[in-house]
């Protein structure tokens, strides 16, 4: 078998149709907004990207999968100016909020999806395109193409490396084969098909994670598998309980086996 005669997309859909979660919807989101985005504040995780992103002052953003403005918010300083596009209204209002907060003018928020006709959103071409841990869509082919067209200097995306945020040792603990689906590696082999080689670096994260309370940890680990039967959330609880210790009244500290880890993919383009 030759190298060109692999079909990466169609390798991709189907070990997508493999792995242990599905996609989060809208309302999803919606409902986890509030906490992802106090969890998010002051990121390790945003710190590295930034600083491999080294962002330069006249440079217009396109943040594709925003969230709450994990990204957006500490860029606004950086960039010119910043259009944050997500689907999750409630996600776009905490993004919106802390804007506000932080006395941000330079960021417009617009309600969408990768999906959507991003021209009739009223999306023009940016200097840089980002999509920091968003890249859970139904054509990856297609969402990179659409990424690089909106992109005049460069893209630079953030992909999972094996388990990505799940923790397989949850999925162990409660009885349940963990199929992590398609990483990292597949998109950028889809992107050398695309006639585009990028670069990769690696951001790997603590093991430890902060929580502000025992039901915010649970509740986190609850996120990463669909259906718990009663059985199972008794021995998810369990698990989250051995491995989490109070620090102080307001501050929980997990433990995990694994750090998780992202892949940094980006390429600049020519003038």
């Amino acid at each position: 078998m030759r190298y060109q005669d692999i079909d990466w997309d169609t390798m991709w859909r189907e070990s997508r149709a493999h792995k242990s979660w599905k996609k989060k919807k809208s309302s999803d989101w919606d409902q986890r907004a509030a906490g992802f985005a106090e969890r998010n504040l002051d990121s390790p995780f945003v710190a590295q990207f930034l600083s491999r992103l080294q962002a330069e002052p006249e440079w217009s953003v396109l943040d594709v999968g925003c969230g709450p403005g994990t990204l957006a918010i500490p860029l606004a300083r950086q960039v010119r100016r910043i259009t944050a596009l997500d689907y999750s209204a409630a996600m776009l209002d905490e993004l919106g909020k802390r804007a506000r907060q932080k006395s941000l003018a330079n960021i417009r928020t617009i309600q969408g999806s990768w999906d959507d006709d991003w021209q009739k959103l009223g999306i023009a071409r940016h200097d840089i395109a980002i999509a920091s841990r968003s890249l859970s869509v139904d054509n990856l082919a297609q969402s990179l193409r659409k990424l690089n067209d909106w992109a005049d200097k460069g893209v630079y995306l953030a992909d999972r490396v094996g388990a990505g945020p799940f923790d397989p040792d949850l999925f162990a603990a409660i009885g349940r084969d963990f199929q992590p689906g398609p990483d990292y590696i597949f998109t950028v082999n889809i992107l050398y098909t695309l006639g585009i080689h990028a670069h990769v670096d690696f951001i790997t994260l603590d093991q430890q994670r902060i929580y502000g309370s025992r039901e915010e940890a649970l509740q986190s680990y609850r996120w990463m598998v669909d259906n718990l039967t009663c059985a199972e959330e008794g021995q998810l609880t369990a698990y989250v309980d051995a491995r989490l210790s109070q620090l102080d009244e307001s501050t929980w500290q997990f433990a995990r086996q694994t750090a998780p880890q992202w892949a940094l993919i980006w390429w600049r383009k020519e003038s």
